[in-house]
């Protein structure tokens, strides 16, 4: 059984982060970069159904709900820590850039709002380090692993054939 969790669950952590990374590749724009990591989670959600389906049919159709929460968790937290390292990789090697965009707008909108001098630049910090790529990773890491939970309790609920 927990050789299904890992292999679901490298598979599609795997795919996120090569998708992530050949998207960026492949000239998708920063708007679509959303559906990007929305379509990351719906990788997630396959490796935690998938790995949970396969256990299920190896046990000969039958599993419990607590076996299938288990598998389906190791699934889809492995999954979720793979998806952390490319992304990790993606913010820091492959598009370190990808803020610049971001923070030239909220350096305008606070100087609109009538900031400037040390309280403009104390919040520009702030905000920079916020779109650090550790920032970001850790936070797509933490959301990422969450999500898994949720959708390995949803799939353990589609699966299981025993209580």
């Amino acid at each position: 059984m927990k050789t299904q969790s890992i292999k679901f669950g490298g598979i599609f952590g795997i795919a996120c982060g090569l998708w992530l990374i050949l998207s960026y590749y492949a000239g998708f724009s920063q708007e679509s970069s959303r559906f990007v990591f929305l379509s990351c989670l719906l990788f997630l959600f396959l490796g935690s159904f998938f790995a949970i389906f396969k256990a299920r049919k190896i046990s000969g159709g039958e599993i419990f709900f607590k076996d299938a929460l288990k598998i389906g968790l190791s699934a889809g937290v492995l999954g979720a820590i793979l998806f952390g390292i490319f992304t990790y990789i993606y913010y820091h090697y492959v598009n370190p850039e990808f803020a610049t965009e971001i923070l030239a707008k909220i350096e305008g909108s606070l100087k609109a709002s009538g900031k400037s001098g040390t309280e403009l630049q104390n919040e520009m910090n702030v905000w920079r380090k916020d779109y650090s790529a550790t920032s970001q990773t850790g936070k797509t890491l933490l959301f990422s692993i969450f999500l898994s939970l949720f959708f390995s309790a949803i799939n353990a609920l589609i699966l299981c054939k025993k209580d």
